[in-house]
């Protein structure tokens, strides 16, 4: 349950944000029972979209289990992202390119920025953890880095 809240406030706090958000996570008592924090730096298109993704992945665990939001989070939204080409990964490139031509809107364009930016972060802190428990060299985790930063960018 923590895990979801210190993954996502560790990476969105590494992107200090020309927009961010905090929604708090509260039981049918007001008791506060977590917390979900989103920001973006030089995010130019779907920037509040990508922060309502972030906030919702990181709070639907607990809206779940019926706790409440309070602060600001559409939750009648559809927070699903649309499917890429067939045999193709969504990376940066490729979704701008989809948003450009219009076969996504900006909404889910924010939405899957988000989501590519989530996975690049996951690959990197588990590349940082292996490199410091001595499971992979210096080598192998510059090999990670670098494809995690290809497969996000898309170029």
């Amino acid at each position: 349950m923590y895990s979801k809240i210190v993954i996502s406030l560790f990476l969105l706090f590494s992107l200090i944000g020309c927009s961010n958000r905090v929604i708090h996570l509260v039981d049918d008592n007001g008791k506060e029972v977590g917390e979900c924090t989103a920001g973006y730096y030089l995010h130019f298109y779907g920037l509040e979209d990508s922060i309502d993704y972030m906030l919702y992945q990181c709070a639907k665990g607990f809206i779940d289990k019926g706790y409440k939001v309070s602060g600001v989070l559409p939750l009648d939204r559809d927070y699903t992202l649309p499917k890429p080409p067939e045999g193709e990964s969504w990376n940066k490139k490729l979704a701008m390119s989809h948003f450009k031509n219009g076969k996504i809107t900006e909404r889910k364009l924010g939405y899957v920025l988000a989501a590519i930016e989530y996975e690049y972060y996951l690959k990197i802190v588990d590349a940082e953890k292996r490199f410091a428990k001595g499971n992979i060299d210096e080598t192998a985790f510059n090999k990670i880095t670098q494809e995690a930063e290809f497969v996000w960018r898309g170029e």
